[in-house]
């Protein structure tokens, strides 16, 4: 393809970013304005030229010092940011984050068709389409007595403000009176413990997906109706918010959280895989069973951070347009999901932090992502009137924040990482109510509600924080009696979801808290790498006594039998013209030690040894024709 020779004004500009090529990319009238800030200095028709000279001699020379000292502390703050980042730039959002204003770069004049620079403008000027930055020349300069800014600083709390609970008006039109009823709801803050959760809802899922209970898309292996339905009652405290049916079809839905994102966290781990639209354990899955829940949750984390089956933002479904591809497509989340995970490496452990301050703070420390190359690619209801890349739309807020309480709600929390104080997100933020066509949403996002996190002494060791971490002994609250008919009776205690998910691999439940251990489910199990160990442990935690002979026995007879016969190989059976035929290829040194006899005229050959026998056939005067 032809290129042009001529370089483009922007790529000189990148090609030497040094102060006299930027100040040369300034037109004649900028550079009076510019000068004129310069004290002393008086010219009287200058051409371009000499402005550019005087304005370089001023800030590469010994009086740039003095112009520094005249700049108020927000301007001084201003330039040390620029100097001391990795491109020189100036970034405003970051800048508004960490010091809660913005410096002014340009005054307007009366007729506001022009303005005139402040003195910042001098040291951080405009460098083309990019923005404002110091050149590379200046900022060399600049470093030699300039401060290096001091680092963003998070905001945590020892406990939640303890506040009465919000309060939200909803309203809805009556068909039947014709007129608009309002009603009053209060929503109280939630707070979910998820250390014990995580570790207990790993074992479920597993479980669950042992006995082939977990049911997902082959298209897009998102779980379906029933599967979460399922979910949300045997998962630890079940879901984070009730399942309701929406009052209006406009409305956005809340919907399953944790029933949604498990299924497709043990599958970008690959701890369970597909199979006729259900989830089967793998071997490492199955491992997982018996392995520490805090290592296979760290895996879990680390694997989704990588390879994570959907991206997050598609669960902000208020948001239309994120299918488009290319310039106005969405980034890479993995990108996103590494931004943050760095970011909540840096919060303290067991303390709370304000989601809002959290997201403040990850734009002044520079943990900076992009939702989308091109907001102007998203739309809320309507894809004229509603672009998200309209001035004033589609902000940090609007994007980043709520990809960043998605990820924080659905995912790091159901892995115990954070603890949650939550409400319900009907009405918990206005901040979006500016963009055309939410006036009929009751919330952008189901996640609206989540307030405050806390990083748990889990979550530090999967974030890598730690190196080690001890989990809670977790005290056995049941009481088993195991009885010589081979029966299991639950005296104390309630059983959890997964408990009672164990014990259904070996016993059929009897009602009243009594199972009966049962032959055919026990091999069945076994067959599919259940282990009797699991269940040995199980319980001599529930009942100190030995097991009763009769229960040994069984256990032993049944981990014996359920693996009696292994597997080797899928085979071909071949038939051959006559028993004569099949005695010779059998007993041939060349054909007989890829194959075994099987009744009068049949052969059996493994079918990864086909080629090699056909081979072995040829060179012995015998042939089997193709199928």
């Amino acid at each position: 393809m032809f290129q042009s020779s001529k370089m483009s004004r922007y790529d000189y500009l990148a090609s030497d970013p040094s102060l006299r090529t930027i100040l040369e990319s300034q037109n004649a009238d900028d550079l009076k304005k510019m000068v004129a800030l310069l004290p002393g200095v008086k010219l009287k028709a200058p051409r371009k030229a000499d402005l550019v000279e005087v304005l370089v001699r001023a800030l590469l020379g010994g009086g740039i010092v003095g112009l520094w000292a005249r700049l108020k502390a927000l301007e001084q703050s201003a330039v040390a940011e620029a100097v001391y980042s990795d491109d020189g730039m100036f970034d405003s959002g970051a800048f508004h984050a960490k010091y809660g204003a913005l410096p002014v770069f340009t005054i307007k004049q009366e007729n506001h068709w022009e303005s005139d620079p402040t003195l910042l403008g001098l040291f951080i000027p405009p460098i083309s389409f990019q923005g404002r930055g110091v050149p590379a020349d200046l900022r060399e300069k600049l470093r030699a007595f300039v401060p290096e800014p001091a680092e963003a600083k998070l905001s945590s709390l020892e406990e939640i403000p303890s506040n009465p609970p919000r309060k939200w008006t909803s309203r809805r039109f009556d068909d039947k009176k014709l007129t608009t009823i309002y009603e009053e709801h209060e929503m109280p803050m939630n707070v979910r413990l998820t250390e014990r959760a995580a570790a207990q809802d790993l074992r479920t899922v597993l479980r669950l997906i042992d006995q082939e209970k977990i049911q997902v898309s082959s298209k897009t292996l998102l779980p379906s109706k029933a599967t979460m339905t399922l979910l949300n009652d045997l998962l630890h405290e079940r879901d984070f918010f009730e399942l309701t049916e929406k009052d209006k079809p406009w409305h956005p839905e809340v919907g399953p959280v944790k029933a949604f994102s498990w299924p497709l966290l043990v599958q970008a781990a690959k701890l369970a895989a597909l199979r006729s639209e259900k989830l089967v354990l793998t071997k490492t899955g199955r491992t997982a069973l018996e392995a520490p829940p805090a290592q296979t949750l760290r895996e879990i984390w680390n694997a989704w951070v990588t390879r994570g089956i959907i991206d997050e933002f598609s669960r902000i479904d208020t948001i239309k347009g994120q299918k488009r591809k290319g310039h106005n497509g969405l980034t890479p989340p993995g990108d996103r999901r590494l931004a943050i995970k760095c970011a909540l490496a840096e919060c303290p452990v067991g303390r709370w932090v304000e989601v809002g301050e959290f997201s403040r703070y990850m734009q002044a420390g520079g943990f900076k992502f992009k939702v989308t190359r091109n907001p102007e690619g998203l739309y809320i209801c309507d894809p004229q009137y509603g672009n998200l890349g309209y001035s004033g739309y589609g902000g940090w807020n609007i994007l980043q924040e709520r990809y960043l309480l998605c990820l924080l709600l659905e995912y790091a929390a159901p892995l115990g990482m954070v603890d949650i104080a939550y409400e319900h997100p009907s009405g918990a933020r206005n901040d979006f109510r500016d963009q055309w066509g939410t006036d009929d949403l009751i919330f952008l996002s189901r996640y609206d509600g989540l307030r405050h996190f806390r990083v748990t002494p889990l979550g530090a060791y999967i974030l890598g924080q730690v190196d080690h971490y001890e989990s809670r002994r977790e005290e056995t609250t049941i009481s088993l009696s195991v009885l010589p008919s081979r029966q299991i009776r639950l005296d104390q205690g309630d059983l959890s979801p997964d408990q009672k998910l164990l014990l259904e691999n070996f016993a059929e439940s009897q009602g009243a808290g009594v199972w009966t251990l049962d032959e055919p489910r026990a091999i069945k199990s076994i067959e599919k790498g259940a282990r009797i160990a699991e269940l040995r442990a199980f319980l001599a935690a529930g009942d100190p006594q030995p097991l009763p002979e009769a229960v040994e026995g069984f256990l032993a007879a049944v981990e014996q039998r359920g693996a009696a016969c292994a597997p080797k190989g899928t085979a071909l059976w071949i038939e051959c013209i006559s028993p004569q035929v099949a005695e010779v290829i059998a007993q041939n040194s060349q054909t007989g030690k890829l194959c075994a006899r099987t009744g009068e005229r049949g052969l059996v050959v493994l079918l990864d040894k086909e080629k090699a026998f056909r081979n072995a056939l040829n060179a012995i005067g015998y042939g089997m024709p193709q199928v």
